[in-house]
């Protein structure tokens, strides 16, 4: 019995040593897109104001944080929008007449049930467009 058990974990080891592949990187595909992305149109006499307000519940950086961040910017209105995973916090530069913190809310609540928005009405600032 111990012969047998012997005999396959030698088999299984040189299964294992002939199947492995001599690649020390996976195979890369480049894919062209043929549309570029769209370009946001914002109005320049409007009064951007800049927000910022704590999301709880990310749990990783870019699946998380960035899709946040990708799904507040493609707001109208919204001029810039950045998400912080390790302070675990949004700031956003928004036409005040387009969005405001109820709009925000329901961008990140969108994204997902699991993410939770708390707003801290003394990080609100006004932003001057020359």
């Amino acid at each position: 019995m111990k012969a047998l058990k012997t005999m396959v974990v030698i088999i299984s080891f040189l299964f294992a040593f002939a199947s492995c592949k001599n690649e020390t990187s996976p195979e890369t595909k480049t894919v062209e897109t043929t549309e570029p992305a769209p370009e946001k149109i914002l109005n320049p006499d409007a009064n951007y104001v800049t927000s910022s307000f704590s999301v709880e519940g990310m749990k990783c950086a870019m699946g998380c944080a960035k899709v946040i961040e990708k799904n507040l910017f493609a707001m109208d209105g919204v001029k810039e929008a950045k998400v912080d995973f390790d302070s675990q916090m949004a700031t956003v530069t928004y036409d005040e007449k387009l969005v405001n913190e109820e709009k925000l809310t329901a961008s990140v609540a969108a994204t997902s049930d699991t993410y939770k928005v708390i707003w801290d009405t003394n990080k609100q600032e006004e932003v001057i467009i020359e």
